[in-house]
Parts: C-alpha cells; structure tokens; sequence
C-alpha cells in the first residue's frame, strides 16, 4: 500500500515538473528572474496604436517639430502648468485615455512625465509608451 501510493506521488510530482518545465521553456511562463516585460504604468506599441488616446510627446522641441505621431501635444517640463492647461483643455473636453512618450526606452522623461500628471489628475487613465519614439517608428 505504501509503495503504491510512493509511486502516485512520485508520478504526480514527475508530471508537475515537467508541465513547469514545459511552461517555462516554451514561453509559456515568464522565467522566475527576468524582469517583467511592462514596467508599471507602461503600455505596448501595439495596444496603445488600437486606442484613441491623447498623445502627449515630451521630446526637444526640435524633433517635435521635425516629426511626431498624428495630433501628439508638445509638453515642455519646463513650462509645467502651461503645458498642463494645455492638455487639460483637451483632456476635460473629451476625455481619453492619455499616452506619454519621449525618444527611446532609455529615457525617462515619458514615465517621469507620465507619474507627475497621475498626481495631477487623477481620474485619468495615463500611460508610458515603452520604447518611446523608437518603437512607433
């Protein structure tokens, strides 16, 4: 009896671990040490492109200028409360969701950015564009 149920036990705990194993090798499961693919508050290209959303573009004014998604608002740091006025006339007037972005992942103006206008309207659902201008192109 006891070896009978020894054996169940080792072929339950056989098939869990290669189910785990399974899942981790696949691509199932996220490996238990990578990092999480979306940081907090971040949004992938192809979900943010799906959704009708006020982008806002925290790059120089150069590139700005030269370039930028469709009906992206400049947001200018500096000039916090006139780039905030800015966005709110359009936020308040039809509200959407609101997609930050700067040049690439490496720059962390878009989540700053993003952060600072969650505490300044907090009814709005606000996100980081991961990846930044890189990643639309």
């Amino acid at each position: 009896m006891k070896t009978r149920v020894l054996k169940q036990c080792l072929i339950i705990l056989a098939l869990s671990m290669t189910g785990a194993a399974y899942s981790l090798v696949s691509g199932i499961s996220p490996l238990p040490w990578a990092e999480p693919e979306l940081g907090p508050g971040e949004i992938r290209v192809a979900d943010a492109r799906v959704m009708e959303a006020i982008w806002i573009d925290t790059r120089p004014i150069k590139e700005y200028e030269n370039e930028h998604i469709p009906g992206a608002l400049f947001f200018d740091e500096g000039a916090w409360d006139a780039s905030l006025v800015d966005l709110m006339d359009v936020w308040l007037t039809e509200p959407r969701p609101i997609i930050v972005y700067c040049g690439s992942e490496s720059c962390g103006t878009s989540r700053r950015i993003a952060e600072r206008l969650r505490k300044a309207l907090p009814d709005a659902e606000i996100y980081s564009l991961k990846g930044g201008w890189d990643a639309w192109q």
